[in-house]
């Protein structure tokens, strides 16, 4: 892979996971604002899928690192 290649999927990496990252952002909001109205259901439907985003974000990351430290 080129330089350029490399650079260019790093940054597709970093880009999925911000947005990935930003949707856990918002379910956590929304759990916080339902969990502050006595919603524990609600709060917790929030959040439901949270471990498979963030288990996905986890993987751009670590593909990120490892793109990176292969194009050295």
């Amino acid at each position: 892979m080129s330089p350029e290649q490399t650079k260019k999927a790093i940054a597709a990496n970093i880009e999925a996971l911000r947005l990935l990252i930003a949707d856990a952002l918002l379910r956590a909001t929304d759990a916080d604002k339902a969990m502050e109205q006595g919603e524990q259901n609600q709060a917790i439907g929030s959040m439901y899928d949270l471990e498979e985003n963030l288990q996905n974000a986890l993987a751009l990351y670590r593909a990120a690192v490892a793109l990176h430290r292969a194009g050295r």
